[in-house]
């Protein structure tokens, strides 16, 4: 009985039929496999490319933007990044180089803020950004030597209160340069509204020498 019971399963299969025991079956499960692998890879190749896509374009927009917000100044002997909705204006002429200028003044188009830089060929007198006695007064003078580098900070108020203004004057005797950034707001807010350009603004500064 127990040989009959272990033969009953291969009973009636010639080795013709063992040759390929699983042909059949392999043929039809082969086919959905193949067709939902090609599904599956063209969905997600798709999904990758627009990724790539939307990526490239959102890079692509934001440098644009980046770029149309700021411009340019070109000073004597000096460039500067500003906001592209500030207004730029020439102040001190440059005492090197005829027609062109050492310092200028930049204004916000709603008129809060101005932005201030100084920057000659060597050394120099930033005049324009120093106290007027009969419309400001003093809120605060710090300065400070460190070797040959002196650095003199300064705030200042309107005697009628529309605006404080502070400046950083920055001196190397050794090398003999000077530079000198400033900042005029109409009050706290404008400040705090305006003062990462204005970082950015102090910190894009290109010094020439000749």
């Amino acid at each position: 009985m127990a040989t009959q019971f272990i033969s009953r399963p291969l009973h009636g299969l010639s080795l013709g039929t063992l040759r390929n025991p699983a042909l059949k079956s392999w043929a039809i499960f082969n086919r959905p496999l193949r067709g939902l692998s090609g599904k599956f890879l063209s969905r997600a190749s798709l999904c990758i490319l627009c990724a790539f896509v939307a990526t490239f374009f959102l890079a692509t927009n934001l440098n644009a933007r980046q770029r149309a917000g700021w411009r340019v100044y070109k000073g004597a002997w000096f460039e500067i990044k500003y906001p592209a909705t500030f207004k730029a204006r020439a102040s001190l002429e440059s005492i090197s180089f005829d027609g062109q200028y050492d310092s200028a003044v930049f204004t916000a188009a709603d008129g809060s803020v101005e932005f201030y830089v100084f920057a000659p060929q060597w050394n120099g007198k930033p005049t324009d950004i120093e106290i007027d006695p009969s419309k400001e007064e003093y809120v605060a003078q710090h300065a400070e030597k460190k070797g040959t580098i002196n650095v003199r900070r300064v705030t200042i108020k309107a005697k009628d209160g529309s605006y404080t203004r502070a400046f950083e004057d920055t001196e190397n005797t050794d090398l003999n340069i000077r530079r000198v950034f400033g900042f005029k707001y109409r009050n706290q807010a404008a400040y705090a509204k305006y003062r990462s350009q204005y970082l950015t603004f102090k910190n894009s500064l290109q010094q020439f020498s000749d």
